[in-house]
């Protein structure tokens, strides 16, 4: 199956939210031992906004979303400039006026085997 690609860009203002996977042993005395988890321990998450007409932006994107059901991964490309495979688990999506909506995202980067 091939992989699709997200080719929305967010609106100005998406967030970064870095994660370092680690495990943590508690000895006596205050002292803890720290170690990372696994060859990828470190993810990058992405939130942010889309804004448009509803037809013509926010319900494509929502049936992008529907297609991949929050499992399968797709690419998208950050506004850093890197490609990577991510999932996305839900969307929220307010009215804003009229038939302007704004629908805001959650990109959790995806690690495959």
């Amino acid at each position: 199956m091939t992989i699709r690609t997200f080719i929305w860009q967010m609106d100005m203002g998406a967030s970064l939210d870095t994660q370092y996977r680690i495990s943590r042993t508690q000895f006596g005395g205050g002292y803890a031992q720290l170690s990372t988890t696994g060859i990828n321990n470190k993810t990058k998450n992405w939130s942010g906004t889309k804004t448009g007409d509803f037809a013509t932006v926010i319900a494509p994107i929502l049936d992008f979303l529907d297609d991949h059901a929050g499992a399968t991964p797709f690419y998208w490309t950050d506004p850093h400039g890197k490609t990577r495979q991510y999932t996305c688990a839900g969307a929220s999506t307010p009215q804003r006026k009229g038939n302007f909506w704004r629908i805001m995202l959650n990109f959790e980067q995806f690690m495959s085997v």
